[in-house]
C-alpha cells in the first residue's frame, strides 16, 4: 500500500488582512476629512432660494447698507467707532447676525468680517432675502 503525502497549500489566508485594510481606509478617510480647513462663516448670496432656518439668539446684529452706512443693533456708526465699541468675544458659542446689502463694495464686507474674526467671533450668520 502506497502512502500519499498530503498536498501543502501555498496560499496565504488574507481574510484578516482585508479587515485591517478596511479599518486603515476608514481611519485615513476620517483623518483627511477632519484635517481639511473648514470655514467658520457660512456665506450665502444676498438672494437665495431658501430662508434662514432656526431662531438662534445673537450677541448683536450688524447691518451694512448700500450707502456704506454701518449699523450695530440699529445704531449708526463709522468703522472706527465700530472697532472701538466691539468687545472681544470670550464665549465660542456666541453668534453674530450680519445683514449686508448686495450692492456694497466687497472690501467693506471683508473688513467687517475680518474685524469680527480678530475679536474672536467665529459664528457669523449672513442673512439673506428669499427670492
Amino acid at each position: 500500500m502506497k502512502l500519499r503525502k498530503p498536498k501543502q497549500e501555498s496560499g496565504i489566508d488574507i481574510s484578516s488582512l482585508i479587515d485591517v485594510l478596511f479599518i486603515l481606509l476608514i481611519f485615513l478617510m476620517l483623518a483627511v476629512r477632519f484635517s481639511e480647513p473648514t470655514s467658520s462663516i457660512s456665506l450665502d448670496l444676498p438672494k437665495s432660494k431658501t430662508e434662514s432656518i432656526g431662531n438662534e439668539t445673537y450677541a448683536f446684529k450688524i447691518q451694512i447698507r448700500a450707502s456704506g452706512d454701518l449699523y450695530k443693533n440699529d445704531t449708526k456708526m463709522d468703522m472706527d467707532t465700530f472697532v472701538k465699541t466691539l468687545e472681544s468675544n470670550s464665549d465660542p458659542n456666541k453668534s453674530v447676525s450680519l445683514e449686508v446689502d448686495q450692492h456694497i463694495e466687497f472690501g467693506t464686507f471683508v473688513t467687517v468680517t475680518d474685524i469680527l474674526k480678530q475679536k474672536n467671533y467665529q459664528k457669523i450668520e449672513i442673512k439673506t432675502e428669499k427670492q
